[in-house]
């Protein structure tokens, strides 16, 4: 995962240098020099940090590492998923679509009501799903304090119940590879939903008409660049935590149960906050409680999230020390 992740950096960087810097560009009002290739790359790492993305990926790495299975490429499948949506729509821009950046920007244009809808519901939803199916984790690991040992691996008793409990586990099952992230992230781009992307289209838009599309095609690369290198060290960092547990379940079972409890807490916040926006901003639900949930800030939720998750680990780790 590190060398996929190194190439991309090598190939984004070394196209810009090798195509993009030598010509002196203008994209739009702003030369396409260093500092408008480090914004984008900027962008792409700032959007890693969206609390959808860290909760999505934490939470399906978790599902993963369950079931036996290395999660370290989640994060990549994601951030690529998520990227091909970014790379399209600008190779659209930079073939002389440019009406597609106004009816992006345009909340009342059809696509732009359409990606308002989209982006929040299927992300809400997912991080619902996902989050539930942790959840039952979570309750069986208190119910017996523990995983079991069976034939050399941890295992969870297998999911029964009645029709919600077999949609999720239709939802369990299909979700076994990490490969099927992209799909995910694919869904999660068509959204449109963040600042970053939206300012990176229209400033790729004008950078389109005045320069060769395959050197316009660098800031979206760069952009793609910065947010896999986030989304894929962190599927590499959070599958080992969840793996420390593994070794020695019986002894970090706290441990365990507060890293799935916060991956758990945040998929189910971070779902119920969207869904709440689109019943506010789609079917005009006026109840305060709603309101009030739709109006939650979470622009810095992730670099919370991370630095919970990252101290969660740390002070276990320690107190494992202590006691050997």
């Amino acid at each position: 995962m590190l060398i996929a992740i190194g190439t991309l950096l090598i190939a984004a960087w070394g196209l810009f240098f090798a195509l993009v810097l030598p010509g002196n560009y203008v994209a739009g009002t702003t030369t396409f020099g260093v500092g408008l290739a480090v914004t984008a790359f900027a962008l792409g790492m700032r959007h890693a940090f969206d609390a959808d993305h860290i909760a999505a990926i934490d939470n399906t790495t978790r599902k993963l590492i369950g079931d036996n299975k290395d999660a370290s490429s989640v994060g990549l499948w994601f951030a690529l998923g998520h990227s091909t949506v970014v790379l399209v729509a600008v190779g659209l821009i930079s073939a002389g679509l440019s009406a597609f950046t106004a009816q992006i920007d345009d909340d009342a244009s059809p696509i732009g009501a359409f990606t308002g809808v989209w982006g929040p519901t299927v992300s809400s939803i997912f991080l619902l799903l996902i989050g539930t199916v942790n959840l039952i984790a979570l309750v069986r690991i208190v119910r017996r304090r523990g995983l079991v040992h069976v034939g050399g691996e941890y295992q969870t008793e297998p999911m029964s119940g009645g029709l919600v409990m077999r949609a999720l586990v239709k939802v369990n099952g299909s979700l076994d590879r990490p490969w099927k992230m992209y799909v995910v992230g694919l869904l999660f781009g068509l959204g449109f939903d963040t600042a970053s992307t939206i300012v990176l289209l229209l400033v790729t838009g004008g950078a389109g008409i005045v320069m060769p599309w395959y050197a316009a095609m660098v800031l979206p690369l760069l952009f793609t660049a910065g947010i896999v290198t986030c989304d894929g060290l962190n599927s590499i960092v959070m599958s080992r935590a969840y793996m420390w547990t593994i070794g020695r379940p019986r002894s970090r079972t706290y441990y365990n149960l507060a890293l799935i409890g916060i991956s758990v807490a945040v998929a189910f916040s971070v779902g119920i906050v969207g869904l709440s926006d689109v019943f506010v901003d789609v079917l005009n639900v006026n109840a305060n409680p709603i309101r009030t949930v739709a109006g939650t800030d979470l622009n810095y939720f992730g670099f919370i999230v991370v630095g919970l998750l990252i101290s969660v680990w740390a002070v276990s780790y320690l107190i494992s020390r202590v006691r050997r």
